[in-house]
C-alpha cells in the first residue's frame, strides 16, 4: 500500500509546484521601446520651436521623379536661403496624449507666400534600435483649414520638389542653433536649417 502512495504523493507535489504563480522576471537587456521613444522625443522637442532659415536645400536628381521633371530639374541642385519657417508646439489632435509623439505647427514663408504647415515627430527607428542616426522622423504637410483651397503655383512647386508630403528624418544638436532634415524618398536629399 505504501508503494501506491509514494507515486501519488510525487504527482501531487509536482502539480502543486505548477499551480504556484511564479514572480515575473524581466529578461536582462530587454528595452522598453515605448519609454525610449518618449525619452528621445522629449529630449529633441525643446530644440525644434523657433524661427528657422532653410539655409541650404540639396536636391538629388532622379530620372524617374515626375515632380522633378515638371520643374525641369535634371541635375543635382542646391538652393540657398530657400525659405523661412517659424515653428511652435501644437496640440496633437489625439484624444489621449502620447508622449512618443510631438506635434509642431507653423508658417512657411516661401517666395512671396506664407503657408501653414504641420508635422508630428516620432523617434527614428535607427536611433530607437541602434542609438545612432537622427532623433526623429516626420511628414511635413500643409495645415489649411478644412474645405476647398485652390492650389497656388508656389504650393505646387514645393510639392513637386518633394518638400511637402515628404517623409523626413530630423537631427538636432542640443543647444545648437541648427537642425538637419533628410528627405527619405523623393529626391530632396538634405535641408540645413539655422536659427
Amino acid at each position: 500500500m505504501k508503494s501506491l502512495y509514494l507515486p501519488l504523493l510525487a504527482t501531487v507535489a509536482l502539480f502543486a509546484q505548477c499551480a504556484k504563480p511564479s514572480p515575473e522576471v524581466a529578461p536582462k537587456g530587454r528595452v522598453d521601446y515605448d519609454q525610449k521613444s518618449a525619452d528621445i522625443v522629449r529630449a529633441l522637442s525643446p530644440s525644434v520651436p523657433g524661427m528657422w532659415q532653410l539655409r541650404r536645400v540639396y536636391v538629388k536628381a532622379q530620372s524617374s521623379n515626375t515632380g522633378q521633371k515638371e520643374l525641369g530639374l535634371v541635375h543635382d541642385t542646391v538652393f540657398q536661403d530657400f525659405a523661412t519657417l517659424s515653428l511652435q508646439p501644437a496640440l496633437s489632435g489625439r484624444s489621449v496624449p502620447d508622449p512618443r509623439y510631438a506635434t509642431f505647427a507653423g508658417l512657411l514663408h516661401f517666395r512671396t507666400k506664407t503657408y501653414p504647415v504641420r508635422f508630428e515627430v516620432t523617434a527614428s527607428p535607427d536611433r530607437l534600435i541602434n542609438d545612432r542616426g537622427p532623433q526623429g522622423t516626420f511628414v511635413l504637410a500643409y495645415d489649411f483649414p478644412v474645405g476647398t483651397h485652390p492650389t497656388e503655383p508656389e504650393e505646387q512647386y514645393l510639392n513637386y520638389l518633394g518638400f511637402i508630403n515628404e517623409n523626413f528624418s530630423l537631427e538636432v544638436v542640443s543647444g545648437q542653433p541648427a537642425m538637419t532634415w533628410r528627405g527619405l524618398s523623393r529626391g530632396l536629399d538634405r535641408i540645413e536649417l539655422v536659427k
